[in-house]
């Protein structure tokens, strides 16, 4: 972060006393961030430490944090002459900010990114940044653009709502290490409640909205307003990219700065729109296409990309205008693409038996994720669906396995709602564990086929995490491949 460095400017305003809420990753990175700057930290987890069940935020805490533990709400003595609250992304704000209003008013509201970057605007002025949102993707997109970037010899920091929270990177960079000279930003709806528009951006995107944490947002509206925010930083000088065809796209381009430059990213090969602007297109007809392309006629080959599915070609676009906008040279990007092995859990690709493909894609919970990764796939699949429902209509399944289908397993608690949803489209088994799910699914395939885990459902029947499942498939797999006739 050596660009424009002004190490005799104040890192952060001078708060006296700051209240940070939440003690997760990102919580202990801001309480840090904040005593590096001389302000005295207050913490406040509901979360009690104890000998028996220590709190495992504590341990990282800095010197000197006044602690707040254990109580249902906000204790008065915890808000009493704060300058500033600092807010972890999963504590939901309303609460809080009724108590705020009432014992300090006049206390700055902020999360950990927010704070993160006005330490970076304070301290470190002209770096690159790119800030990303949507529903689904955001994390592949993210990850992509920092690879591209990377392979144009950049030191890009990738994280915000993905891995690692930026205030570390300060932190980090106050310590000596080597700064990165460009920020790729996960930023979730929940990080964006509370950004300003004070920190200039480059590029700003919205992959999507699709309904998801409605019981935090009292309409589609706030919260597609809400991922809206991504932009209000963004110069006029600078890159906006939002989908040509997704529903709340009218409603979000007007949140563009004048003088930005838009463009829309079509979500289908052939896709022909009406639409006004710039676009970045999938070349082909059908599937995941043969090339993308970016508004201007530059084309990369989609066999660069080693990511199935449109939905990672969409993903594609978007990143690559990102880096290019960015300074990341066509070369670069090429190579970058061909480098970039994706996510866990997202569409990975995980062995081959007897002629057919596995792909893990446990990070799916939701039927839009679903549709993201099957709506275009290249080959035919047998889908392992199922899980702890989460309330959404699954009879989108039904079209999809139609159109490409092979076979279905469903598993876990929504086994008998995925089974009607999809009725007699395709032959059907149903499993009691994700080893016999895997066994189904392999009678079920033709070579050439694909097995995709894509379960549009929680995991919590079966598995603490998205995460554990997709291992849990991952492993079952892996042992196929090593089993005699492999």
């Amino acid at each position: 972060m050596e660009h424009n460095a002004a190490p005799d400017t104040p890192l952060l305003p001078p708060w006296r006393r700051a209240l940070v809420i939440g003690l997760g990753r990102s919580g202990v990175a801001a309480a840090r961030l904040l005593a590096a700057a001389g302000v005295h930290v207050r913490a406040y987890d509901q979360r009690p430490h104890t000998a028996a069940a220590p709190h495992p935020g504590v341990a990282t805490l800095p010197a000197g944090c006044e602690l707040f533990l254990g109580e249902d709400e906000v204790p008065r003595a915890a808000l009493e002459g704060v300058d500033a609250l600092i807010l972890s992304p999963g504590v939901p704000p309303t609460p809080i900010l009724a108590r705020q209003r009432a014992l300090a008013p006049k206390a700055a509201i902020l999360g950990e990114l927010s704070l993160a970057l006005r330490a970076v605007q304070s301290r470190w002025r002209g770096i690159k940044t790119a800030l990303i949102t949507g529903t689904n993707g955001k994390s592949t997109v993210t990850a992509m653009t920092g690879a591209l970037l990377t392979a144009a010899g950049g030191r890009p920091f990738t994280g915000g709502n993905l891995g690692t929270p930026l205030s570390e990177a300060v932190l980090a960079a106050l310590d000596g290490s080597a700064p990165p000279d460009a920020l790729v930003l996960e930023c979730s709806s929940y990080q964006l409640e509370t950004i300003s528009g004070a920190f200039p951006v480059d590029v700003a995107m919205v992959l999507n909205v699709t309904p998801d944490h409605l019981s935090r947002y009292d309409s589609m509206q706030h919260y597609a307003e809400t991922k809206a925010r991504v932009f209000l930083g963004l110069k006029p000088a600078g890159l906006a990219l939002l989908e040509s065809r997704d529903d709340w796209t009218a409603h979000l381009r007007a949140w563009v700065p004048e003088g930005a430059r838009l463009v829309l990213v079509d979500p289908a090969p052939g896709t022909e729109t009406a639409s006004a602007g710039a676009h970045a297109r999938i070349l082909g007809e059908e599937g995941p296409g043969h090339g993308l392309q970016l508004p201007g006629g530059e084309q990369y080959p989609r066999a660069a990309l080693r990511l199935a599915g449109r939905h990672n070609s969409k993903n594609a676009l978007f990143a690559l205008a990102a880096a290019r906008h960015l300074g990341a040279s066509p070369e670069a990007c090429l190579q970058g693409l061909r480098d970039f092995a994706g996510l866990p859990h997202r569409m990975e690709p995980i062995g081959t038996r007897d002629g057919v493909v596995f792909f893990n894609d446990s990070k799916a919970t939701n039927m839009a994720s679903v549709i993201a990764s099957l709506d275009g796939f290249d080959r035919p699949f047998v889908l392992i669906a199922g899980g702890r429902p989460k309330g959404d209509d699954l009879t989108p399944l039904r079209g999809l396995l139609a159109a490409q289908g092979r076979g279905l397993v469903a598993i876990g608690e929504a086994a008998s709602a995925v089974l009607a949803a999809t009725g007699d489209v395709v032959p059907t088994a149903r499993a009691e564990t994700m080893a016999q799910a895997v066994e189904r699914a392999r009678e079920l395939a033709r070579p050439g086929d694909a097995v995709i885990l894509s379960p549009a459902c929680a995991s919590f029947d079966w598995y603490p995490s998205y995460a554990h499942r997709g291992r849990d498939f991952c492993d079952i797999v892996r042992a196929l491949e090593r089993s005699p006739g492999a």
